[in-house]
């Protein structure tokens, strides 16, 4: 199920092997996440696509995502996790380096060999570097990190996405923009099958094994991915409870907890916060 994620800045390159095949998740940073080895169908959201090394991927802390690893034995990966306030804290007038994390269009990027090259390179530096703490070592990795930055808002910006096949069927596609769409409303197995004019255990049956997920984890999730938006956005408390479906307080404020391991007051302060 879901992790407990750190407020920090990390970053690590990680090796898995056979069958890798995580519940959808997400996290209360962003995360820059770059596939070094493996074929691997990548999940968020409503996408569902075949990557191949190279790929890079931008994700916000309220996109539900998950990795599955289809063919090869290594499933080797880098990932750099940003506190919301640190990345806000690099940006200036002129640039916004979160840009790229808040594509409407695509956040899939196929490197070219020298941006792959440039990438891992500088991600290794900042490992050694984090682990010998030489003196300025802090500052060398934020140095290292905005030109990382830079490079993804570069790829965003210059459109050098790279077309990625859908994979979701056409039904589970639309079963799951209707989930997204109603979101706010009473959202049962048999009001979705009737919708759909399907058998409810047909329905449960289909959305698993395209998923890998139970529509119960992906509402649940996708309800809260809502809830820190409008937490971000200004919403009350109260509101964002009955915004987001679960027109009980107590249980949006369980829920919320359970998915985030933060309560929401606490999400909202982590944009307030620099910490590295």
């Amino acid at each position: 199920m879901i992790q407990l994620y750190s407020e920090q800045l990390e970053f690590k390159i990680c090796q898995d092997y056979h069958n890798w095949n995580p519940d959808f998740h997400m996290h209360n940073f962003y995360e820059i996440f770059f596939l070094i080895a493996g074929e691997v169908d990548f999940y968020i959201n409503n996408t569902k696509r075949h990557i191949l090394p190279g790929t890079m991927i931008f994700i916000t802390d309220h996109d539900i995502h998950k990795s599955r690893l289809v063919s090869g034995e290594l499933y080797e990966r880098a990932f750099i996790h940003i506190p919301p306030a640190l990345l806000s804290s690099y940006s200036s007038h002129i640039t916004d380096l979160s840009e790229c994390f808040h594509a409407t269009s695509n956040r899939f990027f196929q490197l070219n060999q020298k941006q792959q090259e440039f990438f891992c390179n500088t991600l290794r530096n900042m490992i050694t570097l984090k682990k010998n703490k030489n003196f300025g070592y802090d500052i060398m990795i934020q140095a290292e990190l905005m030109n990382l930055l830079v490079l993804a808002n570069s790829l965003y910006r210059n459109n050098t996405s790279y077309h990625f096949n859908e994979l979701y069927s056409e039904r589970i596609y639309k079963i799951i923009c209707y989930i997204e769409k109603h979101l706010c409303e009473p959202l049962s197995l048999a009001k979705i099958a009737n919708d759909f004019s399907i058998d409810k255990y047909h329905l449960c049956h289909i959305f698993k094994s395209e998923t890998s997920t139970t529509i119960y984890h992906f509402i649940q999730l996708k309800r809260i991915a809502l809830a820190k938006q409008l937490l971000l956005e200004g919403h009350s408390l109260t509101e964002t409870c009955y915004d987001t479906g679960f027109n009980d307080y107590n249980h949006f404020i369980t829920i919320f907890k359970k998915y985030s391991k933060v309560t929401p007051k606490q999400y909202i302060h982590l944009y307030k916060e620099k910490k590295i």
